[in-house]
């Protein structure tokens, strides 16, 4: 079952994607009307993603985006694969967890998920920030594959067929494994 809120979220990348005559919809669409929910723009700002400077350049991507002729009045806007599987993968980490409603965050995961290798992962790193001594700059190392944040190149463990985890997060995987 899909929670009301990304109901809506998905209505509306669909619905802009129509309007925008774009032969596809993405999951770039996606992201970009996630972006409007507050639980998903808390959770990139407290990853020190730069909200708004992600939604500029998803902009700016879909704007370039194949689009139907003026002259085709029976264009219908499909969803790429990647989008589809996104979704899929929102769902099965809700009921990974036990849960039977699939939320904003959930597609959240499923879209930066480090192991489907989707384009906006790339979108998601450019707006990604971490501090360093001389300010801030954009991160050198991947995103963790569970929590989304920004890993170092010494600090990153690259898990087979699911991309990186940060410290946190393998930590907190031992720690489970170790309570079965």
């Amino acid at each position: 079952m899909v929670a009301l809120e990304l109901e809506i979220v998905l209505h509306r990348a669909f619905d802009a994607a129509r309007n925008a005559r774009h032969r596809f919809v993405t999951p770039e669409h996606l992201l970009l009307h996630l972006l409007d929910r507050k639980a998903v723009a808390n959770h990139l700002d407290a990853k020190s993603v730069r909200v708004a400077s992600l939604r500029t350049a998803l902009r700016d991507h879909l704007a370039k985006a194949p689009a139907f002729p003026p002259s085709d009045t029976e264009a219908d806007t499909e969803p790429t694969l990647e989008f589809q599987q996104a979704i899929r993968r929102a769902a099965l980490a809700a009921k990974g967890d036990g849960r039977a409603e699939v939320t904003v965050l959930d597609m959240l995961s499923g879209l930066l998920d480090s192991s489907s290798g989707l384009p906006v992962n790339q979108f998601l790193r450019r707006a990604a920030l971490r501090e360093t001594p001389k300010g801030l700059r954009a991160i050198d190392g991947p995103l963790c594959a569970l929590c989304g944040s920004a890993t170092r190149p010494d600090s990153w463990t690259q898990v087979e067929d699911r991309g990186f985890l940060c410290p946190t997060c393998v930590a907190a995987v031992v720690a489970a494994r170790r309570v079965r």
